[in-house]
């Protein structure tokens, strides 16, 4: 979304039925900081805004339906992602977020562009496939458009090209997004793709967005673990049995002796 300086902006965030109820907060996050939190709000609660925030340029509304934010007088430090996350239990789920960005007002209008990516999400399993995501915002529509993917080598700081697409005359108006597939992944795909478009006039780049590869799980750990863990509920197994056959044979005696006893009293009874 792009907007200038002293307009007022929405970002809206729509609600699923499951989760109308539950706490709604909005967080902001500039490039390279860390995430603030702007607001929060619960069905049919008053809204609460946090912090530098908390003043008559943030508004958050509260739908039936959908999670507003206002933004009235932009300034270009409100230029970052905002992502809309719900409260279930005690974690935050977040949706893809909207990149903000602010241009200066009476700046002279031009074919200007920014490059947007995600910053990265959660890791994915060997095998799975995964597709990265590359938002350009133009003030106008950008003639002759080229869209590369670059990520740089293990110990190299010079990027490699991933993909680059060729075909000439590509044209983008206000928003377009362009996606990079990867396929049965492998832990050599882990690292930061960077997304750059290339026009007559100018190149630029995004910030990048980080692939992590989730470690495979051992099978010989795993299986080793099984066994062990067969190996003393069988511990237990036998001493248990060891246990309760000394008690039977404990009793065995005893009923033994008891006999003998009984045994001699009645011989000693008729020798009398």
């Amino acid at each position: 979304m792009m907007a200038m300086t002293g307009s007022t902006v929405t970002l809206e965030c729509f609600l699923s039925e499951k989760t109308r109820t539950d706490p709604i907060v909005w967080y902001k996050q500039s490039v390279a900081q860390m995430p603030l939190l702007v607001g929060s709000s619960q069905h049919f609660l008053p809204s609460v805004l946090y912090n530098e925030f908390n003043n008559s340029r943030f508004f958050i509304h509260n739908g039936s339906v959908s999670f507003r934010l206002s933004i009235s007088n932009i300034q270009s430090s409100d230029e970052a992602f905002y992502f809309c996350g719900v409260r279930i239990v005690y974690e935050i789920h977040f949706g893809n977020g909207t990149y903000l960005l602010v241009k200066e007002k009476g700046q002279l209008r031009s074919n200007a562009a920014a490059v947007i990516q995600a910053p990265g999400s959660d890791p994915v399993h060997p095998g799975d496939s995964k597709t990265l995501e590359c938002e350009v915002l133009t003030e106008t529509r950008t003639e002759d458009l080229r869209v590369f993917w670059f990520r740089p080598a293990s110990g190299d700081s010079h990027p490699g090209v991933i993909y680059t697409n060729n075909s000439r005359g590509g044209q983008c108006e206000g928003r377009c997004v362009y996606s990079l597939s990867k396929k049965d992944i492998n832990i050599s795909d882990a690292g930061t793709y960077y997304c750059g478009i290339a026009t007559s006039r100018q190149i630029l780049f995004g910030n990048g967005t980080a692939l992590s590869i989730a470690e495979p799980v051992d099978t010989l750990l795993v299986g080793l673990a099984v066994a062990l863990g067969c190996c003393v509920a069988l511990m237990f197994f036998l001493f248990f049995l060891n246990c309760k056959r000394r008690i039977t044979c404990d009793n065995c005696k005893i009923g033994d002796l008891q006999h003998v006893r009984d045994g001699s009293c009645e011989t000693r009874q008729r020798r009398g």
